[in-house]
């Protein structure tokens, strides 16, 4: 399986913006273990903005070995590149946009150009205007990579590319410091350039994040009604997507049950009893299990979770549930009216929960404008966003849910493949990068 890595020093700006994009990426490395980490087992390496020189160049044999071995490593806005790098030879200049306000200005202009005539994947997915901002400096014109991005009237480049170096290795550096500004949620058009950049990376690498790894859910029998404990129609809904979905008891739970990808719990359980299970059930979500729980909640058995409210039923349509937030793609086959029965509206959900720390609202109940979540999902909290995912439903098992249309009865397993398909994104940032 190709991976690629993502390198930081620790700024807040470079952790945010891995958090933004870590669904296109595999593996969080803080440069201080560099010499910990064996680099070869990467298609590609990304050294985020900024990292300053000091950090990184007692790392330079590492990272031109990898290189030399085949790797492409992407250095965006380092000061002291052509310090870092001999597996190619740059020469670095002071430079600059003359005036930094120009977007500010009629007419205004950026003397940024790309070169006459250039065919590169690059652009298949970036739009010039992507990269229009200022930069941290520029490559002297007289390497031997291809430009992409140059400045006019000077023989100076802004991102360059090389290709089929030595051991079959590549190297694509850049002026630009897009993760810093995108982490300081400053200067859009850096978020937009790297929604852009992410996709390409991982396309020009042939990695497919829309492939879905097999996978194994475990569906807790904890109502003891035979329509609820073993739904007939709901194992069908999972053919073609790589998973299978198995049936378990809970007095006690099997062992078996902590190897499986994903934990479904319906509504009605015993939350007394679920409390034994509290530490053993947050050790499996922090080494990254998801978990899908539809719960009232009034025993707080998990210590994220809040207690069950309801919304007045007067008007009738408080009980409308509306998609708000959907980064997953968990709802994306979902009618509009996927949440009544019959098309009664009010059995989907009833009520809500206030949000814990750092959870995302994917769903809202209540009169208009009201941010009541009838569905959320929390991430058990990691540096590397490695921990697992628990969708909360605040109603009724939604095995059943939609009732009616081409995809009936098959929202869980929409969010079954959403949370194996987004298993690296990190709540609530992919919210963030949604919009």
């Amino acid at each position: 399986m190709k991976k690629i890595a993502y390198v930081t020093t620790g700024k807040s700006s470079q952790l945010i913006s891995y958090w933004d994009f870590a669904h296109y990426l595999d593996q969080f490395i803080y440069a201080d273990d560099l010499p910990n980490v064996d680099l070869n087992q990467f298609e590609a390496v990304i050294l985020s903005c900024g990292c300053p020189s000091d950090r990184l160049l007692p790392y330079k044999q590492q990272l031109n070995d990898y290189v030399r071995n085949g790797g492409f490593l992407l250095i965006f806005a380092h000061d002291k590149v052509d310090q870092l790098l001999d597996v190619v030879t740059i020469e670095c200049v002071d430079s600059n946009t003359k005036d930094w306000l120009w977007w500010t200005k009629p007419g205004g202009k950026i003397e940024l150009y790309v070169p006459d005539q250039l065919r590169h994947s690059f652009y298949d997915y970036v739009k010039p205007e992507n990269l229009h901002w200022h930069w941290h400096g520029a490559i002297k014109g007289n390497h031997s990579g291809t430009t992409l991005l140059a400045v006019e009237g000077k023989d100076e480049a802004i991102i360059v590319d090389f290709r089929d170096l030595e051991g079959g290795g590549r190297v694509f550096v850049t002026t630009l410091d897009p993760h810093s500004h995108n982490g300081q949620r400053f200067m859009p058009v850096t978020t937009r350039l790297l929604k852009l950049f992410y996709p390409w990376i991982n396309n020009e690498l042939g990695i497919d994040r829309n492939q879905i790894s097999p996978f194994k859910v475990a569906y807790l029998q904890t109502t003891g009604l035979d329509s609820e404990d073993t739904p007939s129609y709901l194992a069908p809904t999972f053919e073609g997507t790589n998973g299978r979905i198995e049936y378990y008891g809970v007095r006690p739970i099997p062992d078996e049950v902590w190897d499986c990808d994903i934990i479904y719990i319906p509504s009605i359980s015993d939350q007394i009893y679920m409390q034994k299970y509290t530490d053993r059930m947050m050790e499996y979500i922090k080494n990254g299990g998801q978990l899908i729980l539809n719960i009232e909640v009034a025993v707080c058995w998990l210590p994220f979770l809040k207690h069950f409210q309801t919304v007045p039923p007067v008007p009738y349509t408080n009980l409308k549930v509306r998609v708000e937030n959907d980064p997953f793609e968990f709802f994306k086959n979902m009618p509009d009216d996927f949440d009544g029965w019959d098309g009664i509206i009010g059995q989907y959900a009833r009520g809500f929960t206030t949000l814990p720390e750092h959870a995302l609202r994917l769903t809202s109940i209540g009169s208009d404008g009201a941010k009541h979540a009838a569905d959320y999902i929390w991430q058990y909290p990691t540096l590397d966003g490695s921990g697992g995912k628990v969708f909360v439903h605040n109603g009724d098992n939604m095995v059943r849910y939609p009732d009616h249309g081409e995809h009936q009865e098959c929202l869980v397993r929409d969010i079954c493949v959403g949370l194996i398909k987004y298993r690296r994104a990190v709540v609530p940032f992919a919210g963030v990068q949604s919009k």
